[in-house]
């Protein structure tokens, strides 16, 4: 589950990303979230671990029964050129009242 600006809205799913450590993946995925609620299409991104650009074509798509909209990570890391995938998957339709503070 995630929350923004201490709001429970929606999911974020992972595939990939194997040269970034937790911390990293967090950063990134908050990265999606914030492009997600912006409608922002692509950015510039950089942590202590990577750099790099992720992008998003505003298109659904799944990963097994998992949907959302997909976002594109290309990385590079002290090890390397790294990929990863997001879907960001919005619960509370909108900014309305389902929105869950708890």
């Amino acid at each position: 589950m995630l929350e923004h600006m201490g709001m429970r809205w929606g999911y974020v799913f992972l595939s990939s990303a194997s040269n970034v450590g937790p911390e990293e993946v967090k950063e990134l995925m908050a990265q999606a979230v914030e492009m997600y609620l912006a409608g922002e299409g692509e950015r510039d991104i950089k942590g202590p671990g990577f750099e790099g650009k992720l992008r998003t074509e505003m298109k659904y798509e799944l990963i097994g029964a998992l949907g959302g909209q997909r976002f594109d990570a290309d990385l590079e890391t002290a090890y390397g050129r790294d990929q990863a995938a997001f879907l960001v998957s919005e619960q509370t339709k909108g900014m309305g009242s389902a929105i869950s503070k708890n």
